[in-house]
This record gives structure tokens, sequence and C-alpha cells, in this order.
């Protein structure tokens, strides 16, 4: 596969737009509050995809490796806007300076917010439950002046050793893991992968899952602390056309099948979603109780 003039790949056919903008289409939509929530847009369902071709052209500006995975590593200001991501670039740095200053943060999410650099925001999209394959890894993290996206994708079930083996790198690098619902799935999921393939994990660094904070938090609060739940209740947004998740696996298994790319955007969608929101949901913990989130 090769680059389109740098401007994304196309969309099977999607008469033109890229993949990259219509992610950037829904991430638009989360901005929207409860005033204005766009209807579903009549997402596609599995099997009735548009388009076709090799497995591997997903319409992605991203980069193919010599080992058959797909990596899109970008900034989050190609996904929303540059003025979103300074923003939320701004509210990391404030949310640091002021926990240093009080007594009533969880010592993770300080020592987190505080010093955000070296730290991964994950999340796993995987073909079931215990014993799966993980085709998907999305890990976020926050630099002095950007925060970027990386997107790990296998093509076909084999491709999953070679992503296995770049959790393993990522992991060794990494100085803390933040996740939601991490601890019980995505890790002793990406634990078990690694094992499956005979692939030394390094040592775990420092994990803070959101989701014991959230409930901790907010567990009275909200009818329930689901990632979509605290995204609606503290963001105030709510997504248009984002795939369930019992969806997810079927949709991998008919890529695998067909080389049919339309559906699995959707998954990237949710992947990405749910990444950038666990940003939100670190700043609102951090926020005192008695302040909106």
């Amino acid at each position: 596969m090769g680059m389109a003039n740098g401007s994304g790949w196309l969309v099977p056919g999607g008469r033109g737009r890229t993949m990259d903008d219509r992610l950037r289409d829904r991430l638009s939509d989360l901005e929207r509050t409860s005033e204005g929530v766009p209807e579903d847009r009549g997402r596609r369902r599995p099997g009735r995809t548009a388009g076709g071709g090799a497995p591997g052209a997903l319409g992605f500006d991203g980069v193919v490796r010599d080992d058959g995975l797909l990596v899109i590593d970008r900034s989050i200001s190609e996904l929303t806007s540059k003025t979103r991501m300074m923003r939320l670039l701004s509210r990391f740095r404030g949310a640091g300076r002021r926990v240093l200053a009080r007594d009533d943060v969880h010592e993770d999410l300080r020592e987190l917010l505080a010093d955000p650099a070296g730290a991964i925001f994950i999340d796993t999209e995987t073909t079931g439950l215990a014993g799966s394959v993980v085709f998907l890894l999305g890990a976020m993290h926050v630099t002095p002046d950007d925060i970027r996206l990386v997107q790990v994708f296998a093509r076909d079930y084999a491709e999953e050793f070679e992503l296995a083996r770049t959790w393993g790198a990522m992991l060794a690098e990494a100085t803390r893991l933040v996740s939601f619902n991490g601890k019980s799935f995505d890790v002793p999921v990406l634990r078990d992968r690694l094992g499956y393939h005979s692939i030394a994990e390094p040592s775990l660094p420092p994990h803070l899952d959101l989701l014991h904070h959230a409930r901790r938090r907010w567990g009275e609060r909200l009818p329930d602390c689901r990632l979509q739940t605290l995204e609606r209740e503290l963001c105030g947004r709510k997504r248009a056309g984002d795939i369930p998740g019992d969806e997810i696996p079927g949709v991998y298994h008919h890529f695998v099948k067909t080389g049919e790319a339309e559906d699995i955007l959707t998954v990237f969608h949710h992947n990405a979603l749910d990444i950038m929101t666990l940003a939100d949901v670190a700043l609102a913990l951090a926020a005192p109780e008695d302040e909106p989130a």
C-alpha cells in the first residue's frame, strides 16, 4: 500500500472522502451537547459493507510496517482540531498545578496529572473475552506540546504476534498505564496473548484504572459508571452511530474474511473515542467534588 498524497486513504466506495474526514465528523458530533445531539447516521451493519479490497486498505493515512501491522500515529488535533487539542492540553497543565496543592486527590491520579509524560492511556479491541485475539491496540500519550494517539491494527489473525510484541515494547517504556477497567480486562488479556506467543512480559508500571475511582466518586449519583455514561453525564456528549461492543468481534471477522474495510472504520472510531474520553474522566476526577466536572 502506498500513501495517498499525504491526505489519507480513500474510503472504498467513499467518493473521495477519507476515513480521517469521517472520523473527524464523528468526533465533531461529540462536541455537541444534549441540546443538539445528532441522530444515528445509519451506520452499516456487519455484512453490508461498501466497496472492497485487500486487507489493510483501510483508508487511513498510516504506515504498514514490514511485519504487516498497520500503525496510525497522529496528533488528536488531526481528529478534532488544533484548538480543541490545545484546550485539552491546557486542562492537563492546569490540573497538574492544582493537584499539587491539594490533599483530597488520590496519589496515583496526582502523580499522573503532575507529570503525564511517559504515561500511556490504553484501550484494546478483541474478538471476545478471555483467550480471544487482540486485533487493535490504542495508546494515547501527552507530550509538552501535543497529545498523540497511536492505533496498532492486526490486519489478520497471524499479525497478532507482532501486535503483542509492539505492546511489550510500549510497556517497557511506559512509566504509567491509564485505562478504564484495564486491570480486569485489557492488561490481563494482553498478558495472556504475550504468553500465548511466548513473548516475555516486561515489568508492569503503576496502573491507574479510572473505573475504580469513578465508582467511588460517582457510583451513588449516576445510573452506572460505564465509560459512555460518564462521557454523557460529565462531558455532556452523546455518541452518534457508535458501534455496540458486542458487534466488534463480528466486524473484525468479516474484515479478515472479505477484506471489506467500511465497517471496521467504526471500530477505529470506537477505540479512539474511548481513549480520548479517558483523558476527560481523569481530569473530572481531579476536580474538587463541589465543582462541576
